[in-house]
């Protein structure tokens, strides 16, 4: 199985508390900080962007996976790489242009990702599956707090996980991650796993849990 990481969700962190927060999830050794870009239409909720991307990548040389829930991605993703970004991740329901946004970004040397919402069924991507470095299942429907861990969610993980193949392919899993759903998705294929609430509620012994759900 390919190799876990944890990628902790900075749109959880006390904002009084940032820097402190970050320094001790680079202590707990996290091998990516997820960043979500919210635009309130593609989404309800608003966060982040370019100047806060830039912001956190002089505080961290952890590497940034940028997942942009907006609509009309390929418009923002010259800023973002700008910005810092080292992954950038679109959702298929955000464009029709999903592999041009797939080429722009590694036309700027970065890893490309194709983020689908629990509704999307995952045959809508393997055309793509040659063109990404990251495919991201959600597990709760994007955007929207106070979500339950959706268990069908895990029977697409394996089929993804089966579609890859031994592509050189990440598949990341984002909503209500915690020390129990991070065995179930672990055990369906996911390597790379995505926790907010639940990480930064206390983060170095959260950290410490998750790690030892995915033994």
């Amino acid at each position: 199985m390919r190799d876990v990481k944890l990628s902790p969700s900075v749109f959880a962190a006390d904002l009084g508390k940032f820097r402190e927060q970050i320094e001790e999830l680079e202590r707990g050794g996290a091998e990516l900080l997820h960043v979500d870009v919210m635009d309130g239409h593609f989404v309800e909720r608003m966060a982040f962007g370019a100047d806060h991307i830039r912001m956190l990548k002089n505080m961290t040389h952890t590497p940034l996976d940028v997942h942009l829930m907006i609509d009309n991605p390929e418009v923002h993703i010259d800023s973002i790489a700008d910005a810092g970004a080292d992954i950038i991740t679109v959702h298929q329901e955000s464009t029709t242009r999903l592999l041009s946004c797939m080429q722009k970004i590694h036309k700027r040397g970065l890893k490309a990702g194709v983020v689908l919402s629990p509704a999307t069924s995952e045959e809508t991507i393997r055309y793509l599956l040659d063109d990404v470095d990251m495919i991201l299942l959600m597990t709760v429907n994007p955007g929207e707090g106070g979500q339950h861990f959706l268990t069908s969610v895990v029977e697409k993980i394996r089929r993804v996980n089966e579609m890859i193949g031994d592509r050189d392919i990440d598949l990341e899993v984002d909503g209500s991650i915690d020390d129990k759903t991070i065995r179930l998705c672990r055990e369906a294929g996911a390597n790379v796993f995505v926790s907010g609430g639940y990480l930064f509620k206390n983060i170095t012994t959260n950290m410490e849990a998750l790690r030892k759900g995915c033994e």
